[in-house]
């Protein structure tokens, strides 16, 4: 299923700003910036997004939605009512239930991985759980040290970092694990998480699930980040 992105702003320039970095992470994800209104201030017109839409389409199966503001989500909604459904039934178009700007790039970031749409949403949601739990991972720290679980250390080979691409493909890869795993203690599957993180190249991490069973899950990951993830 082939996932593109319209981005509504009230400012054309910070619709363009978003979508290109959301791209710099998801290079093969088509990304539309919508915003200002029809005479280039600020504000948001609902044709131009209704066009941005259709464009998507085009090419893409199924089309997110983000909206920053006020009219902004009103237009983006109306867009949503006005598309047609797929062929299984389902809208073509949704809304991303996010923020703005940290949901879009962990949306198209997981659609650049191939992520179906739950799947998608789902990274984009995370990003504003980040923001509403920020201090969960504490929490769920104190629960790993007591837990039957499993954990590892691993190096960071990728000259990036874990920033960009490779967190975005490690958010995406854990995931699909069935137990829950921590990259240094926060959520491996939130992009943003694994961004505050600041890890480099050459740095330790601890890959560690609080799960019983988790073991194996925890090894492919580890694999995975030292075998390089960009």
């Amino acid at each position: 299923m082939t996932i593109g992105f319209v981005l509504v702003s009230h400012s054309k320039e910070a619709a363009e700003a978003v979508a290109k970095l959301a791209a710099e992470m998801a290079p093969d994800v088509q990304i539309v910036p919508v915003g200002g209104n029809s005479d280039g201030g600020f504000g948001t017109d609902v044709a131009q997004v209704l066009d941005a839409c259709d464009t998507v389409e085009i090419n893409c199966e199924r089309v997110i939605i983000m909206a920053d503001l006020g009219s902004a989500r009103m237009a983006a909604e109306m867009a949503v009512e006005a598309g047609i459904n797929a062929s299984d039934g389902t809208p073509r178009r949704v809304m991303g239930p996010g923020p703005f700007l940290e949901g879009s790039v962990s949306g198209t970031a997981a659609a650049q991985g191939g992520a179906r749409l739950a799947q998608v949403v789902r990274a984009i949601a995370s990003a504003l759980a980040y923001w509403r739990d920020y201090k969960l991972p504490e929490k769920e720290h104190t629960e790993e040290k007591t837990s039957d679980g499993f954990q590892t250390q691993v190096m960071v080979v990728d000259d990036a970092g874990l920033h960009a691409r490779p967190a975005a493909v490690l958010a995406q890869l854990v995931m699909e694990e069935p137990v829950r795993i921590f990259i240094n203690n926060v959520a491996g599957d939130s992009m943003m998480e694994i961004l505050l993180l600041g890890a480099q190249k050459g740095e330790r991490v601890i890959v560690s699930s609080p799960d019983r069973g988790s073991e194996e899950s925890v090894k492919r990951i580890a694999a995975a980040i030292a075998g390089g993830l960009s």
